[in-house]
Order: structure tokens, then C-alpha cells, then sequence
């Protein structure tokens, strides 16, 4: 992962970032939001949605496995003291600013920055380093060298014209298994989320299997239809729409809750990030404990990520035609990651903030001793808002987290059809078949 940040990087800024991917004439064929847009909508933006409060509180606080291993034992220690010590003064009647209410040291604000840092971690630079190394290979010998968008394209400097052969068709059909399992992932997270909104709602007494199976149904059927429309319609459009549902989101944070410790505790965690990246990236785990952390979070993101590889790769390959390569790498690594430090900075401090300061335990326990990564978000509506707000924030998440699930599966079914079709535009026919294929694969 830290090899292919290394090489982007290298080629972004040196004489071979001026290159256009295709012909020197041509220009962008979307505009920066809608590039931009779709990049989160079929990239990262369901997983981002899932765990946009959750991630950061279980870093900030879960000792599972040892906890977050950046933070030292000793504020370890200092936050499950300060959280026993609030809960034994809420069981006891107590409220925050009464006498002999606990109060947060600073060992507790070392925590919460490094929950913050180690959640950009997993969702910056360094993640979507793996994405625009693949999406630059294939964008520049398609669109600059005329090759098929195919993954096959990718290897033609080093294996020539055998990319029409066996070796091409292999390289093509294991991208199209890591396609499948990175989607199958992503997809799955969504229908979960779905599922725990509809609860929220009341819609839903508790999650089951009938339902689950219902959503998928009905969210694939619009999926297919949507990849039916082609880029430039539906998937488009689906994106941009989502992109300003969640910046209401993020201003709904900024307003309903404490601004200021949102702004301060999102650039701290930023400035810890950067300080830290490269001892983060080159950390490996040495004790059975840390081996199990390891495997269960970061392991897990960097394999997630190489999976999702050739389905986002030739996604961002395929809306990149006309840009430079020095854009092309600035906008897919640098963009969406302050992006990432915005979302989760802004709604993993709300979380965080309530957990600290509120009078009120459901959401520290919904993520840290619940482990509902789903839950956690809705559980945060009905603590910072109640009544019919919290309701309105709730429907909002849902079309974000169900749109999410239309683009992925939409995209998905796009990349495939052109995986299967030699790099060339899919029949509607097949993108249907592959819109089916969703439904048995979750």
C-alpha cells in the first residue's frame, strides 16, 4: 500500500504529470463535482457511511484486543477509568456539571485525537494510493495508447501483445473475482445499515433475514435500471445527489452539536495523522494481541481495498478520460481524502463529544460494547436531536446509505459487463444479468 502511495505521488509531481489521458485535445467529460461525486458514490462512500461514528469511538475507547495500539496503556487506562467513573455517576443520579461529575484530563483528549488519526488513516491517502495506481494504468493505455479499459491493458509493456491471449484472459478474470468480493463487502455493510434505519424509523421491529432478502430485492431492481442509463445518467446523478445529502449531514453535526470541539478535534487528529503516517503505514504488529488487532482492522481495510481495486481502478479509469495525469492523481488520492478527514473528523468528534460530555450513555455504548457499527449513527440522531429532527436526520441517512447501494451495485455491474466484453461498452442485456447476480451473491 505505502509503494503504490510512493509511486503515485512520484508521478504526480514529476515531468510526466502534464501527460493528458487520451489525445491532447480532449478535456474533461464531467465536471470536477461530478467527478468528484462519483468517485465517493461507487469508491468509499457506503463503508464511509457505516462507520462514519462508529469507527472512531472504538478507536478512541473499545479495548478489544488491546485496543487501538497507537495510544499508550497509560491513556488506555485514563478513558476506561473516565467512563466507569461517568457511569457509576449516572447510575447515582448525577448530571454533567454537577459536583463530583467526572471530567475529562488530558489523557482523555490524547485519546480522542488518536481515534481520530487512526480512522483517516484507514480512509486517506494511503487507501486510495491502491486505487489511483490501477485507475492511472488503465485510464493512460486506454485512453492514450487506444488499448481496451480492460485490467489486461495494464501489462502491455510487459507482455506485449500476449494480453490477447491466455495470460489477458486470466488477468480479467481475476479481477472480476476481486470484483465480486470487494462489492459483496460494501454491498453487504449497506444492507446492514438499511436494515438498522429501518428500526430507527420504527418501521422495523428488529432486522431479519425476510427483510434483508426484500431490500436487496428492491435495491437491486434500481440498481439495474440505473446501470440501464449508462455514466453520464444515472449513476451521475445518483452521485451528485448524494454528495449534497451529505453535507447537510455534516452541517447538521456542526449545528446540533459543539462546533468548536468538532473543528479543533478534526484538525488535531489531522495533525497527528501527518506527523504520524509513515510510522502508522510501517507499523506491524509483534504480539499474538497486536496480530489479532491488526488482522481485524487494518489487514482487513488494505485486503478490502486491493480487492476493490480493479472495480474502482477502472470505474475512475473510465469518468477520467481528458485529464491530466497530475490531476488525475491530485483529485483521486487528495481530494477524497480531506474529504474523509471532513466526514469522519466532523461526525467521529460529534460521537465522541456526546460519549464525553452528554448525559447520555447509548451512543458510547451502542459502538464500543455493542460493536453496532450500523446503529451507531442513528443512535447519535436521536441523542443530539430528539423528536421529529432526529426523525428527518434519520431519512436522510437512509436515501444516502441506499443510494450508496445503487451506485456501488450500478458501477459494479458496469465494470463487470466491460471486464466480460473485452473492455468494450457492455449490452443492457448483460448489465441486467449482472444486476441478477447481485441478488444471489448478498
Amino acid at each position: 500500500m505505502l509503494m503504490a502511495f510512493i509511486a503515485c505521488a512520484y508521478v504526480m509531481f514529476s515531468k510526466v504529470g502534464q501527460i493528458r489521458l487520451g489525445q491532447d485535445g480532449d478535456r474533461p467529460e464531467f465536471s470536477n463535482f461530478a467527478w468528484f461525486s462519483m468517485l465517493f458514490g461507487c469508491g468509499t462512500g457506503a463503508g464511509m457511511l457505516f462507520f462514519s461514528m462508529s469507527e472512531p469511538l472504538i478507536h478512541f475507547a473499545s479495548g478489544w484486543s488491546g485496543g487501538n495500539p497507537f495510544l499508550s496503556s497509560e491513556v488506555k487506562a485514563a478513558v476506561a477509568t473516565f467512563f466507569e467513573a461517568k457511569q457509576a455517576a449516572l447510575s447515582a443520579g448525577l448530571m454533567p456539571g454537577d459536583e463530583g461529575f467526572p471530567v475529562p484530563n488530558d489523557l482523555v483528549a490524547d485519546a480522542v485525537a488518536g481515534g481520530l488519526k487512526l480512522t483517516i488513516f484507514h480512509w486517506g491517502t494511503v487507501a486510495w494510493g491502491m486505487y489511483a495506481i490501477v485507475g492511472l494504468s488503465l485510464a493512460y493505455f486506454a485512453f492514450r495508447k487506444g488499448l481496451p479499459l480492460s485490467m489486461r491493458s495494464s501489462l502491455y509493456p510487459l507482455i506485449g501483445d500476449k494480453i490477447y491471449g491466455p495470460i489477458g484472459h486470466t488477468v480479467d478474470i481475476l479481477a472480476v473475482f476481486g470484483t465480486i468480493f470487494g462489492i459483496a463487502t460494501t454491498l453487504g455493510l449497506g444492507v446492514e445499515q438499511i436494515g438498522s434505519g429501518l428500526v430507527s424509523l420504527g418501521v422495523l421491529e428488529e432486522k431479519s433475514q425476510t427483510v434483508t432478502i426484500v431490500s436487496i430485492l428492491l435495491i437491486t431492481v434500481i440498481a439495474t435500471f440505473s446501470a440501464t442509463t449508462g455514466v453520464a445518467k444515472g449513476i451521475k446523478i445518483l452521485s451528485e445527489l448524494n454528495t449534497w445529502i451529505c453535507i447537510v449531514i455534516l452541517a447538521y453535526f456542526l449545528v446540533a452539536s459543539n462546533a468548536n470541539y468538532l473543528i479543533a478535534s478534526t484538525l488535531t487528529g489531522l495533525g497527528e495523522y501527518v506527523s504520524e503516517a509513515i510510522q502508522m503505514t510501517l507499523w506491524t504488529a509483534r504480539s499474538p494481541e497486536e496480530r489479532t488487532w491488526q488482522g481485524g482492522w487494518t489487514i482487513f481495510y488494505w485486503g478490502w481495498w486491493i480487492a476493490w481495486a480493479a472495480f474502482v481502478g477502472m470505474f475512475i479509469a473510465r469518468i477520467s478520460r481528458g485529464r491530466t495525469v497530475r490531476e488525475f492523481v491530485f483529485g483521486v488520492m487528495l481530494v477524497p481524502s480531506m474529504v474523509a478527514v471532513l466526514w469522519f473528523g466532523i461526525i467521529g468528534s460529534a460521537g465522541i463529544y456526546e460519549g464525553i460530555y452528554g448525559a447520555d450513555m447509548s451512543i458510547y455504548n451502542t459502538a464500543v460494547n455493542n460493536w453496532d457499527y450500523a446503529g451507531t449513527l442513528y443512535a447519535a440522531f436521536d441523542v443530539v436531536t430528539p423528536g421529529a429532527v432526529a426523525t428527518v436526520a434519520k431519512l436522510a441517512a437512509l436515501v444516502v446509505v441506499v443510494v450508496f447501494f445503487v451506485t456501488s451495485a450500478d458501477s459494479g455491474t458496469l465494470v463487470l459487463g466491460r471486464l466480460l466484453s473485452f473492455g468494450r461498452r457492455p449490452p443492457v442485456q448483460q448489465r441486467i444479468i449482472w444486476g441478477c447476480c447481485w441478488v444471489r451473491l448478498l
